[in-house]
């Protein structure tokens, strides 16, 4: 199949508003598009035009297939639906499409693959009743000697027995005449000749041949998006492939999954649905990779900021579950602090001091108020 350079060169035009379409495909649901700036790049599809020539038993059927590739794969086609136009694009600077030309072939191996096998069947039954015939033909007329020469062998022996010299030396020439005639390993050349040009004259020629190649242009649409989910602010850029309309760009930085509905995350990640989660202490919305910490008395997933290490005991804890000392500034964990009886304040045990009036263990805020009123009650009495 030889490639000819017959190239036409065609633009979709499409009538779209490409913003519109953007916000068709794409949600952002905790956040709001700010800005959005768009430019446009060129895409390209091929439709290759073969004929191909069925050539047997003197007789040439040809058919047409036109393929259409687009991203390296063969698709259905129908242009009818567009408004095609007449591209200004040159031959240089055309994408290279040789590798979509070579797609385009073996699809064409397999468009014409059921028509090939049907024809071929046909002509190897064709070609065994010519080969039948050869046989039986070539079989008659060697019986139709070997019969003659039986019936002079029989009438030699009669002629030898009666003693007739003469027709005896006529019937040896008959014979010898029969035998020339025939020669039996000259049949048999004749015979597989014939089947030879048989077999020739059914064999299938299929001749493929490129006629036209039409490259076909057409838009494709960049976006640059400025979204702000306060107080982040995060860029996108998407495409929009109007001809698959398909929209691409967005992936969840999580599972690495293409998406169309984007969570920022807290931490100004981009998060689909599924990864996308609430921290159970604050309700910000915050990733999987962001929301790792689980509070080891209730065991709500809680996110960094929400998240406290117990002094005493080291236990992550949400700051729902712990008390922060206010002269220290250290925070424990609710098992690890003790209720003052007189004060109901849960604080750090370990400050506890023996009241000296009750005699029971208080914090040591109680116990410092007691110290104080029994100096001044000492001062004053």
């Amino acid at each position: 199949m030889e490639k000819e350079e017959i190239i036409n060169f065609m633009k979709i035009d499409f009538n779209i508003k490409p913003i519109d379409e953007l916000n068709k495909r794409i949600s952002f649901p905790n956040s709001q598009i700010k800005k959005i700036i768009f430019r446009e790049r060129s895409g390209f599809f091929y439709k290759f035009t073969f004929s191909t020539t069925f050539d047997y038993l003197e007789n040439k059927e040809v058919i047409f297939n036109e393929i259409y590739i687009f991203n390296l794969k063969s698709i259905e086609g129908d242009l009818s639906e567009y408004v095609l136009l007449e591209s200004n694009l040159k031959k240089e600077e055309a994408p290279n499409f040789k590798n979509a030309y070579f797609v385009a072939k073996e699809e064409l191996k397999k468009r014409i693959q059921e028509k090939t096998n049907n024809l071929s069947k046909v002509l190897i039954l064709n070609l065994e009743k010519e080969k039948e015939k050869i046989e039986k033909r070539f079989g008659i007329e060697t019986k139709g000697f070997q019969k003659e020469l039986e019936e002079i062998t029989n009438k030699l022996m009669e002629f030898a027995r009666k003693g007739e010299v003469e027709k005896i030396s006529e019937q040896k020439k008959l014979i010898q005449s029969i035998k020339e005639k025939s020669n039996f390993l000259a049949f048999e050349q004749d015979k597989l000749r014939e089947i030879r040009l048989e077999h020739q004259k059914h064999l299938l020629n299929v001749e493929n041949k490129l006629e036209k190649t039409t490259v076909i242009q057409y838009p494709i649409y960049v976006f640059t998006l400025d979204v702000k989910a306060e107080p982040l602010k995060k860029s996108f850029v998407v495409e929009f492939d109007p001809l698959a309309k398909e929209i691409s760009g967005l992936t969840c930085e999580s599972c690495s999954n293409k998406v169309r509905e984007i969570f920022i995350c807290s931490s100004g990640h981009a998060s689909c649905k599924r990864c996308s989660l609430n921290c159970e202490s604050c309700n910000k919305d915050f990733c999987k990779k962001c929301l790792k910490n689980v509070c080891e008395v209730c065991s709500k997933k809680i996110c960094k900021d929400c998240s406290v290490r117990c002094f005493r005991c080291s236990k992550l804890v949400c700051k729902t579950h712990t008390k922060k000392n206010l002269i220290s500034g250290r925070f424990y964990c609710n098992s690890c602090l003790k209720r003052c009886e007189r004060c109901a304040e849960i604080k750090d045990p370990f400050t506890f001091r023996v009241s000296k009036k009750t005699n029971a263990e208080i914090c040591e805020d109680c116990f410092r108020k007691e110290m104080q009123g029994k100096v001044i009650g000492e001062v004053f009495n």
